[in-house]
């Protein structure tokens, strides 16, 4: 009376290569606006990489609750320190925040602060990030003090 269904429950569900790659809008950090191309229109990112290094730029240069169009998980709150002496920040508390707050997207499975430090009047961190589908190594002006 029912049909019967062959194979297991793992080739009915969609695989990893059935789903799209996930794209975001290209931001220029200098200009702090988002990129256009010839034509005019705005430039997404066309691989995973581009994706994920896009992603983990916007969510470390976001301060948290600052725009009511991202959630509360979206965001650091390191950048509240903005424009302190070096002697009244602390980088452990930096690079502690920056993990949780990049796990906390739903594409980046792991994030690894492999090294902070500061240059000059920046702090800078290099990042190994592993995502859903891929993984990526980056670095990051995190801010500019």
């Amino acid at each position: 009376m029912f049909p019967q269904l062959q194979g297991t429950e793992e080739s009915l569900l969609p695989s990893k290569a059935d789903v799209p790659i996930p794209w975001t809008y290209r931001f220029d950090w200098e200009t702090k606006q988002l990129m256009q191309g010839p034509d005019g229109r705005y430039v997404r990112t066309k691989t995973y990489e581009e994706y994920l290094q896009e992603a983990v730029q916007k969510i470390l240069r976001t301060r948290r609750f600052r725009y009511a169009i991202y959630s509360e998980r979206y965001g650091v709150d390191f950048l509240a320190e903005k424009g302190r002496m070096r002697s009244g920040v602390s980088l452990s508390v930096i690079k502690a925040q920056a993990e949780e707050a990049l796990e906390a997207h739903s594409e980046i499975e792991r994030a690894q602060v492999q090294d902070i430090r500061f240059e000059g009047d920046r702090v800078v961190m290099h990042l190994e990030i592993e995502g859903v589908r891929g993984t990526t190594r980056m670095e990051v002006d995190a801010w500019k003090r």
